[in-house]
C-alpha cells in the first residue's frame, strides 16, 4: 500500500522542505499552495494524511478542513 501525504501551505519553500524530508522515507508526497488547490486534489489522490497550514490567505486551514470534512 502506498502512503500518500498531501501538504498544504501557501509558502512554497515550506512545501518543498517537508516534501524533501518525507520523500526520503518513501512517501508519495503531493503539494498544494492553497486550500482550494488542495480540495481539487482530494478526489483523484485520496491522501492518507494531510499536513495543513492554518494561516493561509483566501481560505485558511480551518475552512479548508471544514470543506474536507463535508466530503
Amino acid at each position: 500500500m502506498e502512503n500518500r501525504i498531501l501538504i498544504v501551505d501557501d509558502e512554497e519553500t515550506n512545501v518543498k522542505l517537508i516534501k524533501g524530508i518525507l520523500a526520503r522515507e518513501n512517501y508519495n508526497i503531493i503539494g498544494a499552495l492553497s486550500g482550494s488547490e488542495a480540495l481539487s486534489m482530494l478526489a483523484p489522490n485520496r491522501p492518507d494524511l494531510i499536513l495543513l497550514d492554518v494561516m493561509m490567505p483566501e481560505m485558511d486551514g480551518f475552512e479548508t478542513c471544514r470543506k474536507i470534512k463535508q466530503n
